[in-house]
Parts: structure tokens; C-alpha cells; sequence
């Protein structure tokens, strides 16, 4: 259920995709991202929504650690195992994720992420291709 206040999508969401809205670097990637992934039935609500807290169990004011993507059918990813399944849904980046299946790929990329996502607030925006940071 979209949360309140929300615009809602013109078809059924296939997945609400969480980031952290305090995080330029999050804000970077979503900019990046959010034209290809939304036609694709996905609707990025930052994590500081209320929507997610209800969701996670969340305290007032407490953040994920990694960006979550709950699906249409009520399961929740998160970190790198959410990213591969956005990136399934784009055609090009499909191989990609299909070689994370290789053994030890996904560990790695699951190590990377969480590096990154430690310490997002310390790194620079990503340059983007709508011109901001």
C-alpha cells in the first residue's frame, strides 16, 4: 500500500524502493534511476517516510542501514540482493545480476555494497546525467 500523501502509481506497484533520503549519494542514484525503474512499476519512497517505519519496525527517526525494496507480493529485500533485482528489470544489467549467481560473485558484491552503504554519508554524489550532483 502506497504511503499517505504519495502519488500513486498508474498501475499496480511491482515494488516500493527505500533509500535515504539524507544521503547524497542515495539521492544521486535515485535521480539516476527512478526514469528507468518506475515505468517498470517501481516507486522509490525515501526511508524518513512513515511508510517504512510501520514496515521495519522502526523507532522514531531510525534509518536502515541499506536500501530496502519491498515487492507487490509483501517480500522484503534489501542491500545488494535489492539492487540485483532492479537491475533484472532493466535488460541491459540483466547479465550482470545473472553472474552475481556465480559462487562467490554475490558475496563479493554484498561485501561492496556494504562498504559503500557504511559509508555513504562520508562520499560525494555521484555525477549524474540529469546535470546534478
Amino acid at each position: 500500500m502506497p504511503p499517505t500523501g504519495a502519488p500513486a502509481p498508474a498501475a499496480a506497484a511491482r515494488g516500493w524502493v527505500g533509500y535515504d533520503a539524507a544521503c547524497g549519494l542515495c539521492q544521486a542514484w535515485v535521480r539516476r534511476w527512478r526514469p528507468r525503474l518506475a515505468p517498470r512499476g517501481f516507486v522509490f519512497i525515501p526511508l524518513q517516510d512513515a511508510f517504512w517505519a510501520g514496515r521495519l519496525g522502526l523507532a522514531a527517526g531510525e534509518i536502515p542501514s541499506e536500501i530496502k525494496l519491498l515487492l507487490g507480493d509483501g517480500r522484503l529485500l534489501g542491500g545488494a540482493e535489492a539492487i540485483l533485482y532492479l537491475a533484472r528489470s532493466i535488460g541491459w544489467l540483466a547479465p550482470l545480476a545473472w553472474a552475481a549467481r556465480l559462487p562467490g560473485v554475490f558475496a563479493l558484491v554484498a561485501a561492496l555494497y556494504r562498504g559503500v552503504a557504511r559509508h555513504r554519508h562520508r562520499l560525494p554524489p555521484l555525477r549524474d546525467s540529469t546535470g546534478g550532483a
